[in-house]
């Protein structure tokens, strides 16, 4: 019994050595770095609209923002789309801004989905992943509240119900200020 819990611990050690240095290669997308994001500045970025017309996320400066990073794959994205729509259909008349951004590597599948699911907020495409590395996001759907100053209030790591009491009283306290 002692040698195999030995085997054990020493199987451990030499895999944490062994894929230690490649965690810290991962460094944009380590699940800790997200959590210094709420509190602080959202990162600036560019996109691509799916126009290719380059968007910078300092257009909607003093807009209060829900940014969602998402792909046509995921299977939890796709179930969330219907609330972000119904969402900001009730709350763009109060200056809401959705900002979807795509992680898919083709345009053209996020173009040929929207032909399905059509959307009224900006949508970008970030088939870089600069976007969503600056974020810190390593699953999706995430999504970030970022009030009119341009401070990140809320994260939000997986599917959200957007309708749901609880999320409107979060987009109420972001449209107050």
């Amino acid at each position: 019994m002692k040698s195999t819990s030995r085997v054990i611990l020493h199987a451990v050690i030499l895999l944490s050595i062994v894929f230690l240095p490649l965690a810290a290669d991962a460094g944009q997308y380590s699940p800790w770095a997200i959590e210094k994001l709420v509190g602080s500045q959202a990162p600036e970025f560019t996109a691509n609209d799916l126009s290719g017309k380059r968007v910078a996320l300092k257009k909607f400066k003093g807009k209060p923002i829900l940014l969602n990073f998402w792909a046509t794959w995921c299977p939890y994205c796709r179930e969330e789309r219907p609330k972000l729509i119904k969402l900001y259909k009730e709350y763009r008349s109060q200056g809401l801004v959705i900002v979807a951004v795509s992680t898919d590597r083709s345009a053209q599948k996020v173009k040929d989905y929207l032909k399905k699911v059509p959307m009224d907020f900006e949508m970008l495409h970030d088939n870089t992943k600069e976007a969503a590395a600056a974020y810190g996001v390593y699953s999706l759907p995430t999504s970030f509240l970022i009030d009119r100053e341009g401070i990140i209030k809320y994260k939000f790591m997986g599917l959200r119900d957007w309708t749901s009491s609880g999320s409107k009283t979060l987009i109420d306290k972001l449209l107050e200020k």
